[in-house]
């Protein structure tokens, strides 16, 4: 069903923000994107006396049907059968399933373990996840984080230590394996010469060879499917497919290599100048003492001369008026503003807040702060759609494949037709795409302009950073 609900010029998107001395938003004091570390798991197979666990080394994004891969190869599984992914948290329990399971028995509390990385789950020491293997044996398993490990020079998974074998694949679970495991303890059982035949030659239930553990960790194959490395790098991307069929968005499958995802940003002070010098004027011409708001609560027309007189605005301004109620520009650029935290309205006044205080004078710090807020909007379809314009920018896509893309996408999420797609989107992306015109992301023209020229060689690395926060 389409949302078109008739053109609104401005969105609401979120209320002002508390003053507070807290930057950890913004500020320059933290990096775009999730940062890389290396995670020590221990993962311990439940319910076996003595214990069988390994000790494991993984990179931090990797996406849980890596894990998955990992798990098989440290534990000593033959991957035979089906397994899930389940976290218990708040009273509830999140699973996260494989692709065949979700395609023959989809279900609205289960996600897809190909969208998930492993730093969405196991966020800090002492965090759990469980792992299912062989529904039918019922093999659980505890993984738990046990440390985070900042030193990233050896990403590969690497086992540290364990003890004891796995048990034979299909040995009837738990209770029947502490079961053989008596038989294969008493000389003088009768059912130890089948047991043995069973287990084979050579099994011995006691040993552990973390050497031969990792020969076979550093021979899987670490490839990764672009849309895999879109997942694992891109959160809001992540979530687009949660919901979407590859097979079903082609326009959308064809954009994500070019989006260059696993570039790191390397925004630099020049660049970040031209970026935020609208908002950087603002901010400073607020000051420390906030400016006085009209009686309506616009800002004054001596301010919005100043602001016709010393910004650039692309297509210009339009008629003689000072009248902030006259302007678009001015309106984006205050709400600009307070959606990012910036400013505060107090007893008739626009004041800075701290973060904005702190970021006045910092570009750099604001351009990282601004991609970490984006995309804007409390709905789903706001920032499903605000994410699929950041990655036609990210892609430098033309306007036909932009909203090629728009139509496909939109209609396979279930929100709008094909007759009223790339309007819905943009209707609903309009909070995120005006911010991107007023910084001159878009280049010199305003609002969904047909053509799609002049956008500056640095509108691609924003969009990327927006994407990677």
């Amino acid at each position: 069903m389409s949302i078109r609900t008739g053109r609104v010029r401005h969105l609401s998107v979120v209320p002002d923000l508390p003053d507070t001395d807290e930057s950890s938003d913004g500020g320059g004091t933290k990096p775009t994107g999730r940062g890389l570390v290396n995670l020590v798991l221990r993962v311990t197979v439940d319910h076996t006396r003595p214990q069988i666990w390994r000790r494991l080394r993984v990179r931090s994004d990797l996406l849980l049907s890596e894990l998955h891969s990992v798990l098989q190869c440290a534990v000593g599984w033959e991957d035979r059968h089906m397994h899930a992914f389940s976290l218990r948290a708040a009273g509830s329990t999140r699973r996260f399933e494989m692709a065949q399971t979700l395609d023959h028995e989809p279900r609205a509390e289960a996600a897809s373990e190909e969208r998930v990385r492993i730093d969405e789950v196991l966020t800090s020491p002492g965090s759990v996840l469980a792992y299912e293997y062989d529904f039918g044996d019922g093999w659980t398993h505890t993984v738990e984080l046990e440390q985070i490990d900042s030193d990233i020079d050896d990403l590969r998974s690497v086992c540290l230590d364990g003890a004891r074998a796995c048990p034979p694949e299909d040995c009837g679970g738990p209770s029947h394996y502490a079961q053989d495991l008596e038989i294969a303890h008493d000389p003088a059982d009768p059912e130890l010469p089948a047991l043995l035949s069973r287990w084979g030659p050579g099994f011995n239930p006691a040993r552990f060879d973390v050497d031969a553990v990792n020969r076979k960790l550093f021979s899987l194959d670490t490839g990764r499917s672009v849309l895999a490395e879109a997942v694992a790098t891109a959160p809001a991307v992540g979530k687009l497919f949660d919901r979407i069929r590859p097979t079903e968005v082609p326009s959308l499958m064809a954009l994500l290599p070019r989006c260059e995802l696993t570039v790191e940003s390397s925004v630099d002070l020049p660049v970040a100048e031209i970026a935020m010098s609208k908002l950087t004027w603002f901010l400073r011409m607020i000051g420390e003492d906030g400016v006085a708001l009209t009686d309506a609560g616009y800002l004054k027309p001596a301010l919005v001369a100043a602001m016709r007189k010393e910004l650039e605005w692309g297509l210009g301004w339009v008629g003689a008026s000072n009248r902030e109620i006259d302007h678009h520009q001015v309106t984006d650029l205050r709400e600009a503003a307070r959606n990012l935290g910036l400013t505060r309205t107090s007893k008739g006044r626009l004041l800075r807040t701290r973060l904005g205080s702190s970021l006045a004078e910092d570009p750099v710090g604001l351009w990282r702060h601004a991609a970490t807020r984006l995309p804007l909007g409390k709905q789903t379809y706001e920032t499903d759609a605000a994410t699929l314009f950041l990655i036609a920018l990210a892609a430098s896509a033309s306007a036909n494949h932009r909203n090629e893309m728009l139509v496909e996408t939109v209609v396979e999420l279930g929100w709008a037709s094909e007759d009223s797609g790339v309007f819905d989107a943009q209707f609903a992306a309009q909070a995120t795409v005006s911010f991107l015109d007023l910084i001159g992301a878009h280049g010199p023209s305003f609002y969904f302009r047909e053509g799609v020229s002049d956008s500056p060689s640095w509108s691609r690395r924003f969009a990327r950073d927006a994407l990677l926060t």
